[in-house]
């Protein structure tokens, strides 16, 4: 019965209403609805498309027919073999911004996520952001997850019984990865191509059967090479794909021995032949090609090259900005604390210090730099979310599109990027010496970045997306209050990574030719565009030589490897100038030069292990081929695929004609149904409900619990469809007061007048609130609420408070909390405010909070209506900050005051692991508190429970508290002490174990909750 109490009580506080002071949390802000649904064979897409824009009706056009074709090809029996029965629901937005707003993801989402499909509610969400031949690969992958999770549906029993043959991660992603590249392959190979060369770079790095089960590999790219080999080798990777599922019941490693007929053994008993197998099937694949072709660092006939990274720097780095003197690159790359930009000097070639000198630097160590100091500067120290959220660099946080994600000023002073701000990407500029922010202008367009200077640096051209079109654009940044946005090109496709010639008056891009992209450039003061490049490959990554006669940049054109181009504009010739196995990107010429640049290639880490983008020169000697372009015309198709390109397909004009209210589609559950009687307890029971339309933008809850005396009654609905959400709710509780309090270890606090009351409390309630952005909320409420009272199975307006005072049974605390719970006993009509700012940062590494702060003011009026309705006011702050020391410890700080005119039912409760640790649980209490606590939290070295770390931490707490309109002194609260926090072995608890002093000495405690 005890534990059956327990339960119910915690599952209580679920409903019951938490301290306003207690309420922070970050913001979902919907900017836009999924207000249009259109309704093919066999999708239900709801959508946020303006379909009388020709260019959004081609893009849901191209998601509709490739997601009908992509469903006839899979269900064939050539693939899955499996037709899915059931219609399946489309969310497709139009930006990410769009996506990460919506309910079912619920306020961020990195942008590197694509897309992804649900195997519970069995939908899929999209995204049109992309460019068409990324989005329709991207959709077949998730709809290859729609045909995995529709043939493994497994019943609860079934679920229960193969719980040992549950498919790994890399099963389903890379078994979808593998099926959508049969259908849609990635027209460029850096999305998991190159990946999977690195990975064949090394024979440590080929995914072994345990690296795949322990994730220890990409499950994407990684994942598709176990499907990859099997399909060349045995031709079983389909075969494996559509078993794992169809045979749930057999082990992966069984199957892998049927279906290569004992040659590969079974790796599940022992993985020594698919082991070796699959490491040498990449390796003779890959290795040879990367072992034998030539590498950044080497020296041949056609380039001398080298590294030019910073001294020390083992980190990934991107997107390298030559300073205008040429002496200082700047670049992303991963620091301590994230993505950062950073600048640094070019090393020089050759640095030879003597003896004699090296004794006189008197830092023998310092002359061994690459250039004497080889020192990188941070230019992006803070830390989110403000100034921002997170930096735009493609292949750190965004997906790889094409162009630089910052540009260096002509004059040297200023580096401006992207950098997520709010609800998209800000422009932003700082000082390129001290990092120190001069501008942040916020756009009216989607997904921006990409930017590039003018020559008189008062214009930024970049890349953004307006209504799905993506082109380029400028912006004015000359004057500081000023903001002018200029369109540049119009021409409804994919228009990236703009780079603008040295005299200002041409810009070279890269656009969307059919499945490829190429070099095209915009006239400035023709306002005409011309195509550079022609066929069946990709180019990347423009920019100029400081003549302006030449351009440098990278091309897939050779074997679908990046790799170093030039083109003479005075000729049309272009030039091939490296072929590196694992490619080369983001060149840049050094400057006064043609034959010297600067570039990103990934190169390996002899120290550490891995491999990685590096920044690298070459000097160019020899090309390796050369000719003159010629328009061949449109570039066509990546891979001819008749499911797909031999039907033409057309949405229904009269839905786009006639649109339909999108369905609600509503779904409901539930659980703890229970009903029954005892002689003891009389009638009892318990029943939950929720439902919820499929957009989950409107959902009621309903929780019905009774037992004895006790009533639970708890419904609300709450409706999220726009930005301003609002809830409405009615309740009646009826329990021990207590119930309130529970605490599970302590049980009951430290209140015997408290203890032996019970509440009963009927009410409606309304709130709206307003998310300002993701860290800042305005909420207004209103409630109309009756309370009562009975102490010891008397109404409390009953009692005397003399027969309180006589009995020595009961305390002045006793007293004061009959006085607080008589005065407020009877009805009000509250109306409220508060303010909410929350920019706390969370991490694994320090078990919770690592660094911002949280802040929250409420105030709150009951108006006196007629003698039944009680009037007061209160006001309840409560501020916390904290400050990362280091990458696992911190200093963490706390404030909250409560102040009430007059008793109201709400009070606070100190002594015990929320406020006032090591005093007895509850032994204070009022509505009037000032109460502060501090804490050092650290990681302990060397401590483990059961495998799991354990932290420690130094803290005091003071408080006082004290009943409003009463006499008796407030009473005050010091304590300091040591504790150590952990999770309960087993039962996977989080707990904390203290120490206070007291009296001389150290007096422990015990609590089960998260560090605050």
């Amino acid at each position: 019965m005890k534990w059956k109490k327990i339960a119910l009580v915690m599952a209580l506080g679920i409903f019951l209403s938490v301290p306003a002071s207690a309420q922070f949390g970050k913001n979902n802000v919907r900017y836009n609805q999924l207000d249009k649904f259109y309704e093919s064979y066999r999708f239900d897409v709801w959508h946020n498309l303006d379909t009388n824009d020709p260019v959004q009706k081609e893009y849901l056009e191209m998601v509709v027919a490739n997601l009908e074709n992509a469903r006839d090809w899979m269900s064939g029996q050539e693939v899955y073999g499996h037709t899915i029965e059931r219609r399946i629901p489309i969310w497709l937005y139009k930006t990410h911004t769009d996506m990460e707003s919506s309910n079912i993801v619920g306020g961020f989402l990195p942008e590197g996520v694509g897309a992804f499909a649900e195997s519970e509610k069995r939908r899929m969400v999209l995204k049109a952001d992309f460019s068409k031949p990324l989005g329709r690969a991207i959709g077949v992958h998730e709809l290859a997850h729609e045909f995995q999770f529709d043939i493994r549906n497994p019943g609860i029993i079934d679920f229960v019984v193969n719980m040992k043959n549950q498919r790994p991660g890399w099963f389903y992603e890379g078994g979808a990865e593998f099926i959508a590249g049969l259908y849609e392959p990635h027209t460029r190979g850096d999305i998991r191509r190159d990946d999977q060369k690195i990975t064949s770079s090394d024979r440590h790095f080929v995914p072994t059967w345990e690296a795949l089960n322990r994730g220890q590999v990409n499950p994407y790219s990684g994942g598709a090479m176990a499907f990859e080999f099997l399909e060349e080798k045995f031709n079983a990777g389909v075969t494996f794909q559509v078993a794992g599922f169809k045979q749930s019941k057999i082990g992966l490693g069984e199957l892998i021995y049927d279906l290569t007929e004992g040659e590969l053994g079974n790796p599940d008993i022992d993985s020594e032949k698919f082991n070796q197998a699959i490491i040498r099937f990449w390796m003779d694949k890959y290795g040879d090609e990367i072992n034998n072709r030539p590498k950044p660092y080497e020296r041949n006939d056609n380039f001398e090259g080298r590294p030019v990274m910073p001294w020390n720097h083992s980190a990934p780095m991107s997107s390298p900005m030559l300073a205008p003197d040429g002496t200082q690159l700047a670049a992303f790359t991963v620091l301590k604390y994230g993505v950062a930009l950073v600048r640094y000097e070019i090393p020089k070639e050759k640095v030879y210090v003597s003896k004699e000198e090296r004794e006189k630097l008197g830092n023998g160590n310092k002359a061994f730099g690459p250039n004497g100091s080889g020192k990188l500067t941070n230019l992006t120290p803070q830390l989110p979310p403000v100034p921002w959220e997170y930096l735009i660099s493609q292949g750190f946080e965004t997906w790889s599109f094409n162009g630089f994600d910052a540009s260096w000023s002509p004059d040297g002073s200023k580096i401006a990027f992207f950098a997520r701000i709010n609800r998209g990407h800000a422009l932003v500029v700082v000082d390129a010496k001290t990092g120190k922010i001069s501008r942040k202008i916020e756009l009216p367009l989607d997904q921006a970045f990409s930017p590039s200077f003018s020559p008189d640096g008062n214009w930024v051209y970049f890349s953004a997306a307006e209504n799905t079109a993506r082109n380029i654009w400028a912006v004015y940044i000359g004057d500081p209050d000023t903001v002018q946005v200029q369109k540049i090109t119009d021409n409804k496709n994919f228009a990236t990574a703009p780079s603008v010639s040295p005299n200002g008056t041409k810009i070279v891009y890269i656009d969307q030719d059919d499945d490829f992209q190429h070099l095209f450039i915009h006239y400035v003061e023709e306002g005409r565009q011309e195509q550079l490049t022609f066929g069946s490959f990709n180019d990347g990554w423009p920019s100029w030589s400081d003549d302006g006669s030449t351009i440098v940049y990278a091309s897939d054109e050779a074997n679908g490897i990046w790799n170093l181009y030039t083109l003479d504009l005075a000729t049309r010739t272009i030039s091939q100038w490296t072929e590196f196995p694992l490619g080369a990107k983001a060149p840049v010429f050094a400057r006064g030069t043609l034959d010297v640049v600067y570039y990103v290639s990934p190169g390996e880490d002899t120290q550490n292990g891995g491999v990685y983008d590096k920044i690298f020169e070459a000097k160019l000697k020899k090309p390796i081929r050369q000719y003159v372009v010629q328009n061949t015309g449109p570039a066509g198709e990546f891979v001819f695929n008749p499911s797909r390109d031999l039907f033409q397909f057309e949405l229904d004009g009269n839905q786009l004609l006639n649109p339909t209210e999108p369905p609600e589609k509503w779904s409901c559950g539930g659980g703890g149904i229970s009903f029954g009687a005892s002689t003891y307890w009389g009638m009892f029971g318990q029943s939950f409900l929720g439902c919820s339309n499929l957009l989950e933008t409107k959902q009621h809850v309903g929780l019905l619990a009774f037992n004895g005396n006790f009533r639970f009654i708890d419904y609300s609905y709450q409706n999220r469809e726009k930005r301003t959400g609002w809830r409405w709710g009615a309740h009646q509780y009826q329990m021990p007061y207590y119930y309130l309090f529970y605490d599970i270890v302590e049980r009951y606090p430290n209140q015997f007048l408290l203890n032996n009351t019970w509440f009963k409390e009927t009410a409606l309630d309304l709130t709206l609130d307003y998310p300002r952005n993701k860290f800042n909320r305005l909420e207004l409420f209103s409630r109309l609420r009756h309370r009562s009272f009975s102490v010891f199975g008397y109404k409390v307006g009953e009692l005397s408070e003399a027969d309180i005072k006589a009995d020595p049974n009961f305390t002045d605390a006793d007293l004061q909390m009959y006085r607080f719970l008589k005065t407020s006993n009877g009805s009000n009509w509250t109306f409220g405010a508060a303010y909410v700012r929350d920019t706390v940062l969370s991490s694994s590494n320090t078990w919770g909070p690592f660094h911002g702060n949280a802040f929250r003011a409420q105030v709150e009026f009951a108006p006196p209506i007629g003698e039944e309705f009680q009037s007061y006011a209160s006001v309840n702050v409560a501020a916390r900050t904290y400050r990362h020391l280091g990458l696992n410890s911190l200093f963490a700080g706390r404030i909250e005051l409560m102040a009430n005119s007059r008793a109201n039912g709400d009070f606070m409760l100190l002594c015990g692991p929320e406020r006032g640790r090591g005093c007895e649980y509850g032994s204070i209490a009022g509505n009037q508190i000032g109460y502060a606590s501090a804490e050092l939290r650290f990681p302990i070295p060397g401590t483990y429970l059961l495998y799991q770390g354990v932290r420690g931490f130094l803290f005091a707490d003071a408080a006082l508290a004290k009943f409003t309109d009463e006499n008796f002194p407030a009473q005050e609260i010091k304590t300091y002490g040591v504790g150590i926090q952990y999770v309960i072995p087993f039962i996977g608890w989080p707990a904390q174990s203290i120490w206070t002093r007291d009296n001389g000495k150290w007096r422990p405690s015990f609590y089960v909750t998260l560090p605050w």
